[in-house]
């Protein structure tokens, strides 16, 4: 069910100045980052502000904007799904800026609710930021990995991810990891045993997650549905008055949302042998994951809807983009796989008085009596990725188009998780 949407905030932009400024020298380990006065004195302490009064706030990522929230509050989780619309048993992704924050949460007591007051800050080994007792419960568990045959490295966290994390984090990948204790049913969605995690490339969302203290639940930021939103001109159009705070940080790299991959539940598991599973395709391809080698990795590696199916993960998914209609714009989408062959045909046939089109080919295209024609063409799929929330959303909001007829690109590479957001979005398939 989805929560009434209500306007009742004064939304404030900000722009994330002198954020090439910014500097993260713990690396993957530690959250620890250096900023300009100008930096902390605007919108990192107005983010960390309303972060801490458990607020959701509006913040830039590689992949699309998020809207984030106190990953540890159930409150603060349910202002995440008000603002947008969106249907309580959705979950969410969990964001956190450093290794050692994602270790720290197998080490808190379970809370539904941790207040300003109260929250711990996590994430570095800074002793006046850190407590004692989490530092000591840290340096614990690697002893007693050691002590089990183990290298003390990261014990909290499946082994198998550990390749995976080096050479992907910070950056456009989500892991489904055990639920700590202390991370709200709310988060996923009200069911299950596992959450999906990532840490962001993006330097204004490490260093908005790394002045909170806290990790940060964040869907896209976007009202449920919608194309995502790859500016904050995107999510003002969406949020306004609906959340208190926007952090400009200009046009997003990747253009489409992390790849989710599960290589711990019992869905990754086939016949007895750790078989992982891309359960959404996104910023880091299937291809990227397969050369980090070994059966596992390199062999056994799934795509969730190409290569198998469950009845489970559709009744109760462990991670966003599996259940319901997404990144739908007002005008119907009419998506083209094969090519922009008869797409010709198809506007003759339309009586619309205006017809956007994205195409990756170049073709001419002549617009029927009476008819405007906006045409876009992108260079390739990675373009079309990066590009296609922005089109989608300018020939809807700003060009006021009828319809939308899109060019499909292969399922390769890039191009599979585009393709995995237009079928989503589109009224209409035409398969030539």
């Amino acid at each position: 069910m989805s929560p009434t949407i209500t306007d009742q905030f004064n939304t404030q932009l900000i722009e994330a100045i002198d954020a090439d400024h910014l500097q993260f020298p713990g690396g993957i380990e530690d959250s620890r980052f250096t900023a300009t006065a100008k930096a902390t004195d605007t919108w990192i302490t107005a983010s960390r502000h309303e972060l801490r009064l458990n607020r959701s706030i509006a913040i830039p990522t590689e992949t699309v904007y998020g809207l984030a929230a106190n990953a540890l509050d159930a409150n603060a989780v349910g202002t995440i799904f008000s603002a947008k619309g969106r249907p309580s048993d959705n979950p969410l992704i969990v964001h956190v800026s450093s290794v050692r924050m994602l270790r720290s949460l197998y080490h808190l007591p379970a809370s539904d609710s941790n207040t300003s007051e109260d929250a711990p800050f996590l994430g570095t080994d800074d002793a006046s930021l850190e407590s004692s007792w989490l530092r000591q419960r840290l340096l614990d568990a690697e002893e007693e990995d050691r002590l089990s045959g183990g290298d003390g490295v990261w014990p909290e966290i499946p082994r198998i991810y550990h390749s995976a994390i080096r050479k992907f984090w910070p950056g456009a990948l989500t892991i489904v990891v055990p639920r700590p204790a202390c991370i709200p049913l709310a988060v996923i969605g009200g069911h299950g045993s596992t959450v999906a995690v990532r840490f962001p490339s993006h330097p204004v969302a490490r260093a908005i997650i790394a002045a909170s203290g806290l990790p940060l639940a964040a869907p896209s930021a976007n009202a449920s549905g919608r194309p995502s939103p790859t500016t904050a001109a995107h999510v003002s159009h969406d949020l306004k008055g609906r959340i208190p705070l926007i952090i400009d940080g200009g046009a997003c790299a990747v253009g489409v949302e992390s790849t989710v991959v599960d290589a711990y539940s019992a869905t990754a598991h086939v016949e007895g042998h750790l078989s992982p599973c891309v359960l959404r395709p996104g910023g880091v391809t299937v291809e990227a994951l397969r050369s980090l080698g070994g059966d596992a990795w390199g062999q056994r590696l799934r795509v969730y809807r190409r290569d198998f199916s469950s009845a489970e993960l559709e009744r109760a998914p462990t991670t966003p983009g599996m259940k319901y209609r997404h990144y739908s714009p007002t005008a119907p989408v009419y998506l083209f796989k094969g090519g922009n062959q008869g797409m010709q045909q198809c506007i003759d046939e339309m009586s619309c008085a205006k017809i956007g089109v994205v195409i990756v080919t170049p073709v001419a295209l002549r617009a029927p009596e009476n008819c405007t024609l906006t045409v876009h063409c992108v260079n390739d799929a990675k373009d079309l990725a990066k590009r296609i929330f922005a089109l989608l959303r300018s020939l809807d909001e700003t060009d006021h188009v009828d319809c939308i007829l899109v060019q499909g690109v292969d399922d390769k590479h890039e191009g599979l998780a585009v393709m995995n957001r237009l079928e989503k979005a589109a009224s209409h398939i035409v398969t030539l």
